[in-house]
């Protein structure tokens, strides 16, 4: 994970392709961290939710793959959302 702009971070996918993705909103969930990121692309209208990991040496992002965790987040982020008038 790079963060090279304010409010950009780049994700490098499973083909080695660099992905500019524009984070919407971080939340903490029993004692973690978890950030809802957008891809840059238009295109894409898709959200993705990593658990966001501190380390001395970096900063990493990890696939949340417990489904019933990843819809709990996602319910956190869209309660926040929406109390902040985010919304659309």
């Amino acid at each position: 994970m790079d963060q090279n702009k304010d409010g950009i971070v780049t994700l490098e996918d499973d083909n080695g392709q660099l992905i500019d993705m524009k984070v919407i909103e971080m939340v903490e969930y029993m004692d973690s961290k978890y950030v809802l990121l957008q891809s840059d692309d238009e295109t894409d209208e898709l959200s993705y939710v990593f658990k966001f990991m501190e380390d001395e040496n970096f900063d990493r992002l990890e696939t949340v793959e417990d489904e019933e965790e990843r819809e709990m987040i996602f319910k956190l982020f869209e309660e926040k959302i929406e109390g902040n008038g985010l919304a659309n």
